[in-house]
Formats: structure tokens, sequence, C-alpha cells
């Protein structure tokens, strides 16, 4: 049987702690729906299209694979 959260409950007992504890729950708080935040969020290896399009602007493509079958 799981016990009912009740955040008037919660909220009285952060009340009870002092500035620096409750500093410390909220750093704790904002950690914990950051992970779960991060750990939603999918992207798509669309999301990184174009992305090294810039770095090959002034580069001959054929020259530079010649140059690294060479080494």
């Amino acid at each position: 049987m799981q016990a009912t959260i009740d955040i008037n409950d919660i909220l009285s007992k952060v009340k009870q702690l002092n500035e620096e504890e409750q500093l410390t729950l909220l750093e704790k708080i904002a950690l914990l729906i950051r992970k779960t935040a991060v750990k939603n969020k999918k992207v798509g290896l669309s999301a990184i299209s174009g992305v090294g399009g810039a770095v090959w602007n002034d580069i001959n493509i054929d020259k530079y694979v010649d140059e690294e079958r060479q080494w």
C-alpha cells in the first residue's frame, strides 16, 4: 500500500528547515527535474543535419581524400 503524498505536508516540513537546508533541497529538486527532462528528451539525427557544413566550405574534397590516402 502506497502512502498518499500531500504537498502541504511536505511544504510544512520544508519550512522547518533552515535557509541553507532549503537551498540545498531546492538544488537537489532542480537537478532531479533536469535529469528527468534530459532523459525524456529525444533528439533525432536530422537535428544535426548540416552542422559541419561550414567546416568543408573551403576544402577541395578530392584533394583532401587523396592526401589522407597518402600517409
